[in-house]
């Protein structure tokens, strides 16, 4: 690269690095600005959001009942560009009202929601939400007209406008700094150019002129700046290496001859270390011979000598004395063979004479040959050996020979083997075989001292996370300090075993009290939750432990052991982290729940269970609208069973899941047999909330719905239970939306008889209410159940959701409901659950029956006679209400006021609107009806304020309404007659 291209390319580096930075600050600071600018706008929205809903709550309504929110927030997103998404929820993070109305009803537990919720005053943090887009999310908190918190206004714009509007910034900057740098770089290179290119070129030419040996060249420069200076010096240095090159041609001639007579000289002192040479190799010939032969002397000596690798020694059996060794003894003990002539026996086997006498004895009982010693070797370790001695001749004398083998290694190995199988490779603690052998052990001695044994099943609470989340190496650790505090806790004589995973396994002897070992659980309870630091990571855990006395439990070790786990389980049914003593009684009916439990098991595996079906029906029409799918079970000993005998039984089990499974196929198998045949019917199942929460719940349904593709979804219908807790509310509305997408229907069954009843209606993604049957039953007795019945049926129809009465127990029952406005019902008045195949004939009777099919006539004569005592109602009420206005009660006509209470309104929500409804004049009668109410009560509080004389003035505007509404309502009956 040209000199004039580095010098450019460093200016406009230079240039560029500074405009950068200068750049990037400009950015910095537009991004602040612009997003404070976005940040003070979705503030403003906001404010703007929450003092229209806090205007709302100051009237005394729940935030959850704040109609056309949804429709607001859209508006809100609509109109403000910028803004991606405005919603509203609960103090628990509850989504309420949203933009995106398939979020109403999500709960946020994310970092970010969870920070709004606890800080409870106006914030704005990044998020990144749950769809994957970043946000600056704008919070501010609501308060109801007590002041206290009930939910969070939130918005949010995405990151990327600001990024957008930073990057246009950041290429205008860019445009800005290219035209800068051209034409810098058109100025700098002529510059350059003139003042310093040219004359370094002429420079460099002269430089290579002087590298090629060319001296007479010169250059024009004559300025006098650092230019014309090196042009100068250059000149200079040409004129001194001209006159070297002069001197170096003269040395190398005299050094070419001093070299020429110093090779003369080498050549001759070759010539000598030639002849030198040749004897030399021929010696060292003669030395290799001699070598050779002296190696294979050696080897035949040392063959000769050591016939046998393995450690020999020959004894004199009366003094000790080592007579001889081969080199293999030499090498093994570390000694000089000299050094082991020196020594006795004793000194190198380390046994006293007591141990050596022991075991000589005991070879001879055992009747071997061989003999099991521990030799010293030189460097002081000791080692196990196996010692073959027997007589032999030696030179003439009688000596032992010995032949010695290392078994250290193998007693080890044996050693190491006993340790696998008694203990726990993890803790080092006694595993399941030394455990069961210690037991055994206790318990002959407590039959000897009659003392107590406590058997105590130990089950770590909260390990698994630590394991999910850490990794098992950490759960290693945890188990191993664990270990390490069971042992240190338990005194001397008692046992701690690991028998797998988190278990453990303490036996406490020598027990005086079930105090005394409650005692010692305790102080082991408290150990177990210290926390436990692992590399700056503080851990806790607890343990649920279980245990059982001996002898007041008079079992085997094994059943000893089993009843401990068995109160172990107990003891984490009752919250984790507590101890429980095995009860026998209840050992006894946790058998026979297992013995149940495996009854229902095998009863689905041997298909024992069939379905009943109970018809649902319009008692106006006469209708049949579907059927209820009902379990029973086909008992071999005991008949048929109901539900209630068997179905607490596998509550909250696998089993649950799986004999819900088998209902929907079977409900729907049979729905399609009797769509062939001709009937159109909806078949509803009932499903428990612990089915309703499975993973494959949802899978299972669709896969069932493509199996008998050529029943509709809207024709499968899904009863779930409204005394489901509300823990279980937030985690099934997802998998019920699902089902609702694919037209599946939904409906609340035994609806008033849970204790959060407007919650469910409010939140659950419900199609139809079915009134639980021990309200029905008893509406025609009981006023409290009618008026129980007629509110869940006027809040059913003023939400435009169908309602279903189950329990109808006779025609008195239809009709006293179809008054209400509930057309639909299901109870033994109407037919009984009966099989499948008696369904058709049912039907048949079902359009024969004359009392059940002419229901609507005997309604619509009572409808006419109905409006005529409204009529007279109504009347009676305007009286009441003017006595009470003027004399200023306000108790008695409190319960007056409402529109749907007084007489003519309970009429006019039921049996009338279920009738005449469609009419235009209906619409009519509801406005004035209300309206004559909302002035009633506004007078009544006038008079009940002390402007008793105000409200008297105005009771012609009540009579005067109170009028037009009677001359609308006898219009009304004259269209009925």
């Amino acid at each position: 690269m040209g000199l004039s291209r580095k010098i450019l390319l460093i200016t406009i580096g230079i240039l560029a690095i500074s405009l950068l930075v200068s750049s990037m600050l400009n950015v910095l600071s537009f991004r602040s600005k612009y997003t404070d600018a976005l940040l003070t706008g979705s503030f403003g929205i906001g404010y703007s959001i929450e003092s229209l809903l806090t205007e709302l709550l100051a009237l005394g309504l729940p935030l959850d009942s704040l109609s056309g929110m949804d429709n607001k927030l859209v508006e809100v997103v609509k109109k403000n560009s910028h803004i991606a998404y405005a919603g509203v929820t609960d103090e628990l993070g509850v989504v309420l009202f949203h933009s995106d109305k398939s979020l109403i009803g999500y709960h946020f537990t994310d970092p970010v929601a969870e920070k709004i919720l606890k800080v409870k005053s106006p914030i704005w943090q990044i998020y990144d939400r749950f769809d994957g887009e970043r946000y600056y999310d704008v919070s501010i908190p609501l308060f109801d007209h007590d002041e206290d918190y009930v939910g969070v206004v939130r918005l949010g714009f995405l990151s990327s406008i600001v990024d957008q509007k930073v990057e246009e910034a950041i290429a205008q900057i860019i445009i800005n700094v290219l035209v800068t740098f051209v034409v810098i770089a058109l100025l700098l290179n002529l510059f350059l150019r003139r003042s310093v290119i040219d004359p370094v070129k002429q420079l460099s030419g002269y430089a290579e002129s002087i590298a090629n040996g060319k001296f007479d060249s010169k250059t024009a420069i004559r300025s006098k700046d650092e230019i014309g200076r090196l042009s100068y010096s250059l000149h200079e240095m040409g004129g001194i290496l001209q006159k070297q090159i002069v001197e170096l041609k003269q040395s190398g001639r005299e050094l070419e001859q001093r070299i020429e007579i110093r090779t003369r000289e080498l050549a001759d002192i070759n010539q000598d270390l030639k002849k030198s040479n040749a004897g030399l190799s021929e010696a060292l010939e003669r030395e290799k011979e001699l070598s050779d032969a002296l190696r294979n002397s050696e080897e035949r000596f040392r063959m000769l000598f050591e016939k046998s690798k393995a450690v020999m020694l020959t004894i004199d059996p009366g003094s000790g004395e080592i007579l001889a060794a081969n080199h293999a003894a030499e090498v093994y003990y570390g000694y000089h063979i000299d050094q082991l002539l020196n020594k006795n026996i004793g000194d190198i086997n380390v046994l006293t004479d007591a141990e050596i006498a022991h075991e000589m004895d005991l070879a001879k009982r055992e009747e071997r040959n061989h003999f099991y010693f521990q030799h010293a070797l030189a460097s002081g370790e000791i080692r196990d050996v196996e010692v073959h001695s027997g007589p032999i001749d030696w030179g003439g004398k009688q000596v032992l020979y010995s032949i010695i083998h290392d078994i250290t290694d193998r007693k080890k190995a044996e050693a190491e083997l006993d340790r696998i199988a008694h203990y726990d490779s993890l803790t080092g603690l006694p595993n399941r075989l030394l455990k069961s052998d210690r037991l055994n052990q206790a318990i002959v001695r407590a039959k000897r001292r009659g003392h107590l044994v406590a058997v105590c099943y130990l089950d770590l609470d909260g390990f698994k996370p630590i394991n999910d989340k850490y990794g098992h190496d950490t759960g290693d650790l945890v188990l191993v300090e664990i270990a390490k505090r069971l042992e240190h806790t338990v005194r001397g004589g008692d046992t701690v075993s690991r028998i797998g995973g988190d278990e453990f396994v303490i036996i406490l002897t020598e027990l005086e009290s079930q105090e005394g070992c409650e005692f010692i659980l305790q102080r082991v309870m408290q150990v177990i939750e210290e926390p436990i630091i692992l590399q700056d990571i503080e851990l806790v855990v607890s343990a649920s432990i279980g245990f059982t006395l001996y002898p007041s439990d008079d079992s085997d070790a094994d059943l000893l052991l089993r009843h401990a786990d068995q109160a172990m389980y107990v003891a984490k049914d009752r919250g984790k982290s507590c101890i429980h003593l095995f009860d026998p009684e209840q050992d006894r009916q946790v058998k026979a729940y297992r013995e149940n439990y495996d009854r229902l098991s095998k009863a689905i595996t041997d298909n024992e269970f069939v379905l009943y079906y109970q018809p649902k029906v319009n008692m106006y029409t006469g209708q049949v609208i579907g059927m209820e799918a009902l379990l029973r079970w086909f008992h071999p000993e005991q008949g048929m069973l109901a539900p209630g005998s068997f179905l607490h039984i596998m509550t909250d089990t696998d089993l649950e899941i799986e004999l819900g499974k088998w209902v929907i196929d079977r409900a729907l198998e049979q729905q399609q047999l009797w769509q062939s045949q001709g009937m159109d019917l909806t078949v509803s199942v009932n499903i428990g909330p612990h089915h309703l929460q499975h993973a494959d719940f949802v899978h299972h349904v669709k896969e069932a719905l493509i199996k008998y593709d050529t029943v509709p979804a809207n024709k499968l219908e899904l009863e779930i239970l409204e005394t489901t807790s509300i823990e279980d509310l937030s985690r099934i509305i997802q998998p019920l939306l699902r089902c609702q997408e694919m037209g599946v229907q939904i409906t609340l069954d035994d609806f008033g008889t849970g204790y959060s009843s407007l919650t469910y209606f409010h939140r659950l993604p419900v199609n139809t209410l079915k009134i639980d049957q021990s309200f029905v039953c008893d509406m025609l007795e009981d006023p409290q159940d009618l008026a129980i019945v007629e509110s869940v049926v006027r809040l059913a129809l003023a939400f435009h959701h169908p309602v279903i009465a189950e329990g109808v127990e006779s025609l008195e029952h239809g009709a006293a409901l179809l008054r209400l406005g509930c057309q639909l019902g299901q109870g033994y008045g109407i037919a009984r659950p009966m099989p499948a195949a008696d369904v058709t004939h049912w039907r048949e009777e079902w359009r024969n029956n004359t009392a059940w099919q002419s229901l609507n006539k005997r309604l619509e004569i009572d409808s006419s006679r109905d409006v005529e005592s409204a009529v007279i109602g109504h009347q009676q009420w305007l009286t009441q209400s003017i006595e009470a206005i003027t004399k200023a009660d306000s108790q008695s006509t409190r319960s007056l006021l409402d529109s749907n209470s007084c007489p003519f309104g309970r009429w006019f929500h039921g049996a009338g609107y279920f009738k005449y409804g469609h009419l235009e004049q209906y619409g009519k009668l509801r406005e004035i009806h209300e309206h004559i109410h909302l002035l009633a009560e506004e007078l009544r509080n006038l008079s009940g304020s002390g402007n008793r004389e105000h409200a008297q003035q105005r009771l012609e505007e009540l009579i005067s309404m109170h009028d037009q509404f009677i001359e609308e309502l006898q219009s009304l009956v004259k269209r009925i007659n």
